[in-house]
C-alpha cells in the first residue's frame, strides 16, 4: 500500500500541523500580551508573530513576566493536551489535534531554552541575560531543555502511530507509508506554509523558529516506523481520517484570516 492511498491522511495531517502550530504560536503571544497589561506596561499592541510594548518604567520583574508568559502558556497547552491525549480512547481527527497541540506546545517552551545562549533578545534568553546567569548555566539549560523536549516527543510518538489501523500497522510496508504520510510529509509540506504565515517578520532571522522547530516531530521517526509499540488504542474508524474532512479545511481558512488580521495587530 502506496503513499498514495493515505493521500486525504496526508492533507488532513498537513492542515492539522497548520492549525496547530499557527494556534499555538498565537496563544503564545497572548501570553506575552495579557503579562503586558497586568504589569500596566504601555504602547501594547499584538500581532501574528510577536507583541509590542514599552518597556520604559516597569521594573524588571515586571519585563521578566511579560517575557516569560509566552513561553509558560506554551508549557501549560502542551501539558494540557498531552493529558488529554493520555485520557481519550479514541484515535481520530480530534485526537490528533490535541496531540499536535501538545507537541507544539512544548515547542514553544522547551525550544525557547534551547536557542536562550544564542538569541538573548528572545524570551528565555533575555531573562537569563537580564538575571546575570553564567554562560554555563544557560548552556546547562538549553541542553536540558533540548534532551526534556526530545523524550517528551519520544513518549507522543506512540500516539502518531496509534492513529493507524491494525490492518496498516500490522504490516511493514503500509505502516512505513502510513507513518511518512501522517508526520513527515505534513512537516515537509507545512513548514512552508507555516512560515509564510509568519511574515512579514522584524528580521529575517526570526524565520529560523518556524523553518527549524517543526523538524523536532522528526526526532524520534526511527521508531515511529519501526518499533513495536505497546499500543494503548488504534483507529477503529480509519476511513474517517483518510478522506476529505471540509471541517478541516473551513478550520484553516479561519485560521489564515485570524493570522492575517493580527498582521495589523490589535492595540491596548
Amino acid at each position: 500500500m502506496g503513499i498514495f492511498k493515505f493521500k486525504y491522511v496526508i492533507i488532513n495531517s498537513t492542515i492539522l500541523f497548520i492549525v496547530t502550530c499557527i494556534l499555538q504560536m498565537t496563544l503564545h503571544e497572548f501570553g506575552h500580551y495579557f503579562a503586558a497589561i497586568i504589569v500596566h506596561a504601555k504602547n501594547i499592541s499584538i500581532h501574528h508573530n510577536n507583541v509590542v510594548n514599552t518597556d520604559e518604567g516597569l521594573p524588571l520583574k515586571s519585563i521578566l513576566l511579560i517575557k516569560g508568559a509566552g513561553p509558560l502558556v506554551s508549557l501549560l497547552v502542551g501539558l494540557v493536551f498531552q493529558g488529554v491525549c493520555a485520557r481519550r480512547k479514541q484515535r481520530n481527527i480530534n485526537f490528533l489535534f490535541e496531540l499536535y497541540m501538545a507537541v507544539f506546545g512544548y515547542i514553544g517552551f522547551f525550544g525557547y531554552l534551547m536557542i536562550a545562549p544564542v538569541f538573548t533578545g528572545g524570551d528565555t534568553g533575555y531573562i537569563c541575560a537580564a538575571l546575570h546567569f553564567p554562560p554555563w548555566l544557560t548552556i546547562a539549560i538549553a541542553v536540558s531543555g533540548g534532551l526534556i523536549l526530545y523524550l517528551l516527543v519520544r513518549s507522543l510518538m506512540s500516539y502518531f502511530v496509534e492513529m493507524g489501523s491494525v490492518e496498516i500497522l500490522d504490516k511493514k510496508a503500509s505502516r512505513i507509508s502510513f507513518v511518512h504520510s501522517i508526520i513527515l510529509l505534513p512537516v515537509l509540506i507545512g513548514i512552508p506554509i507555516t512560515t509564510m504565515l509568519n511574515l512579514p517578520v522584524p528580521a529575517l532571522i526570526s524565520l529560523i523558529a518556524p523553518i527549524c522547530s517543526p523538524f523536532t516531530l522528526l526526532w524520534d521517526y526511527g521508531n515511529a516506523l519501526r518499533r513495536n509499540y505497546r499500543l494503548k488504542s488504534t483507529n477503529q474508524h480509519f476511513d474517517k481520517l483518510n478522506r476529505l474532512n471540509y471541517v478541516l479545511i473551513v478550520l484553516l481558512i479561519l485560521t489564515v484570516i485570524y493570522n492575517r488580521m493580527l498582521v495589523i495587530g490589535i492595540n491596548y
